[in-house]
């Protein structure tokens, strides 16, 4: 049963998500009254520019923002339980470099070919996440004590490898440096509904067997041999959840480039309000990362209009110094 503080957080949650996805819709260097855009979607629009703007530009560029939001707020939350470190999201523990690095290769290298319904670029992204996942987590656990110093220091270690890496990329191969740079700053300026096709069948997988997984990162809070006792196969259980939370950024990443600090900000925000408990912190971190991330597209949109900012550096002015404050508070 849900407590008193879910029965709030959930309603208020929604009603967010139904908010900022009108008001990213209608705003913008054209701005649309409501009226105009519940009749677009769901009749024909009297202009034809204005269902065009509404239809193929602003509505999937949000509802991809809306997937990739909640992507990076889920995998955030799952990341911080299963390494038991409030401090630990994709971005920090380098499997969004990861997952950059791997499409900086697939631009670099001009490859063609699909798998799966990958298409090089998120494919590559996929391969270098996970890749980058384990790497951390391998290096992380070689020491006895201080796992959460070490997976922070690791992530970051291997965040300004791959950096250098694809710096070097970058350097050897000026025709593709538009397209890397994208990459690197993230941001949803020219995504379609195409994009949405790549993301939404990774997104929807990965959230099913994540969420049938929320008990066992329960129980991996209370430690290995905890949970070893009440039943839990940790390596296998631990190997599922990295395996599916890699692919739920990566496709996400395959997309929108390397966008920070949504995963670190929303799980622990919505922990404070909460609590602990995966199975309701999970779903909910799922809508404060939409939520999030669409509201600063809508900033990146709308700040210097009618040019507009990468959505990357948005959500890291808001999540430096989130992330300073945690590592000051825990001293």
């Amino acid at each position: 049963m849900m407590g008193k503080n879910q029965l709030i957080v959930f309603p208020t949650l929604f009603l967010l998500i139904f908010i900022t996805f009108l008001l990213s819709v209608s705003i913008g260097t054209v701005k649309f009254p409501i009226s105009d855009i519940i009749k677009s979607i769901f009749y024909r629009s009297d202009t034809l520019e204005i269902s065009t703007i509404i239809n193929q530009i602003r509505l999937p560029r949000v509802i991809l923002s809306l997937l990739v939001g909640a992507s990076l707020g889920g995998a955030g939350t799952v990341f911080q339980s299963l390494f038991r470190n409030p401090m630990a999201d994709a971005y920090i523990i380098g499997i969004s470099s990861g997952s950059a690095l791997g499409a900086v290769l697939a631009i670099a290298f001009r490859l063609r070919f699909y798998i799966l319904g990958f298409s090089p670029i998120p494919l590559f992204a996929f391969i270098g996440g996970i890749s980058t996942v384990f790497l951390v987590y391998a290096i992380s656990s070689r020491g006895r004590h201080n796992q959460m110093l070490n997976l922070l220091l690791s992530g970051l270690a291997i965040n300004s490898f791959l950096s250098s890496v694809m710096s070097f990329l970058l350097l050897m191969n000026d025709t593709s440096l538009h397209e890397s740079i994208y990459w690197l700053m993230g941001g949803f300026s020219g995504r379609g509904w195409e994009h949405i096709r790549i993301v939404l069948p990774y997104f929807v997988i990965s959230i099913l067997i994540l969420l049938l997984f929320t008990r066992e990162l329960n129980i991996l809070l209370l430690g290995d041999e905890q949970a070893k006792n009440l039943g839990v196969n940790v390596e296998q259980v631990r190997r599922v959840i990295i395996i599916f939370t890699s692919l739920l950024t990566a496709s996400a990443v395959s997309v929108s480039g390397v966008i920070g600090f949504v995963g670190l900000v929303v799980p622990h925000i919505l922990r404070l309000l909460m609590g602990p408990d995966n199975r309701t912190l999970f779903p909910a971190s799922l809508l404060g990362g939409a939520i999030l991330l669409t509201l600063s597209d809508l900033i990146a949109r709308i700040a210097l209009s009618p040019s507009e900012i990468p959505v990357g550096i948005v959500t890291s002015l808001i999540g430096a110094p989130f992330f300073l404050s945690l590592l000051v508070k825990r001293g």
